[in-house]
């Protein structure tokens, strides 16, 4: 099949979790005898690599807005539509425009990737009622309606939706989109397990022959420095733990937040148990996991998935997060659960796993465990979407 990738950029410098997902597709549908172009819709923000094996084609939707993206993707689907056996889509940026292109006859079939919220959700990491702007408040009110009994009536024109974990794909269920069981695949997140541990040069045994029975346990969190990352619950959590002097705190990121960070570290006297080190490249950032004795996923969406969470499997590291929802569909039983947002839970968990090393083994055994199982396999995910795409090319 020739099969275009239609997202909103291509940028190596940063690599993103997303990226390393459309890379990893894109390659396995390659392998599988697909010719895959990828399409960016805001090329301004492209960041190119030389030796890329696929063709990469530079639109510019220059529109901004809600109305100008969706008219702008419609453009791009009707312009490549005679050159594509199917088109790949960023569900949350493109799905009205994807919707509305095969609403109106245009005639190559949509898969839509979801993997995080829409801007317009008012519990989404936008946010948009923080605002104390009672007009942009009332504008940002207003968007979330119109998505939802208008542009969900288009969006149920797309062909065949893909959803990280089955939280998601009902919450987009109750904001409107029906796509129907056999319209339908859960697509955990793809990653190449096997090809980083290689590279990092891990094995299944690497944590439990480090694994600690004494000494300082490194426990550690990454992530940007934003309201509603959780840093606030985990560093008031940490200054609730008893025997602090048997912790190091490891956090990575920066943000508008650095400062409020950097704030309650002061206010709660936790400079001598923490450790920052802003930003930095994968690469390095690789070289913190292999410290660290404990991942903390302090707080998230409890319908999404985490990129972070599957680096922190991928090494072995047993985890604590809230619970329910799409971390515990991916971590299983490799973590420990508290109640999201509450501080004096997760402390308690962090003493818990801190103080068994027999615990922190198995839950790192389990680790490989639940990676080693389709949902989780890169591979057997994306054959089974090209089979999909080619059931629905042949009956359409």
């Amino acid at each position: 099949m020739r099969i275009f990738f239609i997202t909103p950029k291509v940028n190596f410098k940063t690599i993103g979790g997303s990226l390393i997902e459309y890379d990893l597709m894109i390659r396995t549908l390659q392998k599988l005898g697909n010719d895959v172009t990828v399409v960016t819709a805001f090329s301004y923000a492209n960041a190119m690599t030389e030796g890329l094996p696929y063709k990469i084609i530079e639109e510019s939707i220059m529109a901004r807005g809600l109305l100008g993206i969706q008219k702008g993707v419609f453009k791009i689907l009707s312009k490549y539509s005679d050159q594509a056996d199917f088109f790949y889509i960023d569900g949350q940026v493109f799905l009205y425009g994807a919707g509305l292109y095969r609403r109106l006859g245009g005639k190559t079939p949509v898969s839509a990737y979801f993997n995080r919220e829409l801007v317009c959700w008012p519990d989404g990491e936008a946010n948009f009622l923080s605002q104390n702007n009672i007009f942009i408040n009332l504008k940002k009110t207003l968007r979330f309606y119109i998505e939802k009994y208008i542009g969900t009536q288009f969006a149920n024109g797309i062909d065949l939706m893909l959803f990280t974990n089955p939280y998601l794909q009902r919450t987009y269920e109750k904001f409107g989109l029906r796509p129907g069981a056999d319209r339908v695949l859960i697509f955990g997140d793809p990653v190449d397990h096997s090809k980083y541990m290689k590279e990092q040069g891990i094995t299944e045994e690497s944590y439990i022959k480090r694994n600690k029975t004494g000494g300082r346990i490194n426990v550690f969190y990454s992530s940007r420095m934003v309201p509603g990352k959780g840093f606030d619950v985990l560093l008031t959590a940490f200054s609730k733990i008893k025997n602090k002097e048997k912790f190091n705190l490891i956090l990575g990121g920066t943000g508008p937040g650095e400062n409020d960070v950097k704030k309650m570290i002061s206010n709660y006297h936790l400079g001598p148990y923490v450790e920052l080190f802003g930003w930095v490249p994968r690469e390095t950032l690789y070289s913190y996991l292999k410290r660290a004795d404990i991942f903390i996923q302090p707080r998230w969406r409890t319908d999404l998935t985490s990129m972070s969470l599957i680096d922190a499997m991928i090494f072995g590291i047993p985890s604590i997060m809230p619970g329910g929802g799409g971390l515990q569909w991916d971590a299983k039983d490799s973590g420990l659960y508290f109640k999201d947002g509450d501080s004096d839970d997760l402390a308690r968990k962090i003493e818990q796993l801190g103080g068994s090393s027999e615990l922190r083994a198995k839950l790192s055994k389990a680790c490989y465990v639940r990676l080693a199982e389709n949902e989780m396999n890169a591979d057997w995910q994306i054959n089974r979407w090209n089979e999909k795409m080619k059931e629905i090319k042949i009956l359409k």
